[in-house]
């Protein structure tokens, strides 16, 4: 009857213990690369620009993380958007703590160790602690030990082990225990909630049980499992994030390996003085209030009038002046003696721009016809940059689509812009206003 006991034990105390909020420890710091270029949420209500703070959370649901409410100072604006698995805070920049509350998970109050900076992103991580104290459930476990210890010659019968909830004193019964990576996962049996991993050997009634497990921010898994009599079915479960699932989802097959090494990231020259890199794709509107990056580079992403196209510029990403096109294309010194190559990459053409250092040997420049696969595995891989010919738009009619192409330059006079097609490629002015809608490709400095 002692384990009995120690599981009312346990039990009660879990219920004695509150779930706690709690910012976790070394987690806030500011992320490179992570700037807010959502257009609808730029300046508080002081006219003063927005900084991003990515949430990530913890043993906290969707509903959960839908129902956190935050405060600051008297002056701090706050906006909020939800993704998956975080929250994504347009805040005032000059905010000096952040209180984090939940009508049921308790509150916490936490202090910026160092000023944040207008336009740029940061994250932290929320971590709702869970229920039960894991101290006290190792001295449980511990004092448990010494018992049967003490007892170890007293044989065990099987109506000594632990049951929550048996409804029918006649029926029949077996055992299971479920583990999780990462643990802290909901148990749940035929759909109801009965425990948290490590869950570990409750009675269940005889047959075929639907067994599943689920945490925040993870994909729930499932299994079926054949119960028996008096005999112990043990489940594992290796839990995939929904971020894996999501890159999964959107990876291609058999860019999983780069077989020529790590991915590189390409460096261009765009004065005697000034190194950048690009962005990984054409500026593409993902919604009507999201700017984002294409996924592919041979994507067209979409065709923006010069206004908009300084919508999406910060201190971080920005647009090459003609005098910078015309350096990267024209002027620069390279390693391999080549700047650029015109070339159709996946059916697509375009411009491939070629880093400084540019030294990979195994592909072929005057191969102008370029697979998906070489360019992945040969080209982007190595930290080549490829330009598509997206073509123009006026109103609603686009034009030179596939032919030529034509990206903003970052000078207001004379609407200066770069194109190309397989003729020519030089900066040119006088011909688009700023109403055209050109394709922008954003840099930023090494």
């Amino acid at each position: 009857m002692k384990k009995i006991w120690f599981l009312i034990v346990i039990f009660a105390l879990s219920l004695a213990v509150k779930a706690q909020l709690y910012v976790k420890e070394g987690s806030f710091k500011e992320v490179r690369g992570f700037v807010n270029i959502n257009t609808e949420k730029m300046y508080d209500d002081n006219d003063k620009p927005y900084a991003v703070l990515k949430i990530k959370t913890e043993n906290i649901n969707d509903k959960q993380r839908r129902e956190l409410c935050f405060q600051g100072d008297a002056a701090t604006f706050f906006e909020v958007e939800y993704n998956v698995g975080e929250v994504w805070l347009y805040m005032s920049y000059y905010a000096t703590f952040l209180k984090i509350s939940h009508p049921d998970l308790s509150s916490t109050e936490f202090y910026f160790p160092f000023d944040m900076k207008p336009k740029c992103g940061y994250e932290l991580t929320l971590v709702n602690k869970p229920a039960v104290d894991e101290d006290i459930v190792k001295r449980l476990e511990k004092l448990e030990n010494a018992n049967n210890n003490a007892n170890v010659d007293k044989p065990v019968e099987a109506a000594e082990k632990p049951v929550k909830v048996v409804e029918k004193p006649n029926e029949e019964i077996g055992y299971i225990s479920v583990t999780s990576t990462p643990k802290g996962a909901f148990v749940l049996v035929d759909n109801k909630i009965v425990g948290m991993t490590p869950y570990l050997s409750e009675k269940i009634v005889v047959g075929n049980h639907k067994i599943s497990v689920s945490m925040d921010g993870y994909e729930q898994a499932a299994k079926r499992v054949d119960v028996k009599k008096e005999k112990e079915e043990t489940l594992d479960f290796v839990l995939v994030s929904e971020q894996e699932q999501v890159e999964k989802a959107e990876t291609p097959r058999h860019a999983a390996v780069w077989p020529f090494g790590p991915k590189k990231k390409g460096v261009f020259s765009v004065s005697k003085d000034r190194q950048v890199v690009f962005s990984p794709g054409n500026v593409q509107r993902r919604s009507s209030k999201r700017w984002t990056f294409a996924e592919h580079q041979w994507d067209g992403g979409s065709l923006i009038d010069f206004e908009g196209m300084q919508e999406v510029v910060d201190g971080v990403w920005f647009v090459l002046s003609s005098d910078e096109w015309k350096y990267l294309l024209d002027k620069r010194k390279t390693q391999s003696g080549v700047r650029y190559v015109r070339a159709t990459v996946n059916g697509v053409f375009g411009i491939v721009v070629l880093p400084d250092d540019w030294e990979n040997d195994n592909f072929d420049l005057k191969n102008t016809n370029i697979s998906r696969e070489d360019w992945m595995y040969r080209l982007e891989a190595n930290g080549a940059v490829f330009l598509p010919a997206a073509g123009y738009r006026f109103g609603n009619w686009d034009k030179a689509v596939g032919t030529d192409g034509y990206y903003w330059s970052s000078d207001a006079v004379d609407t200066p812009y770069l194109r190309f097609n397989s003729a020519m490629l030089s900066t040119m002015t006088n011909v688009f206003d700023h109403e055209y809608g050109l394709s922008v490709r954003l840099v930023k400095e090494l």
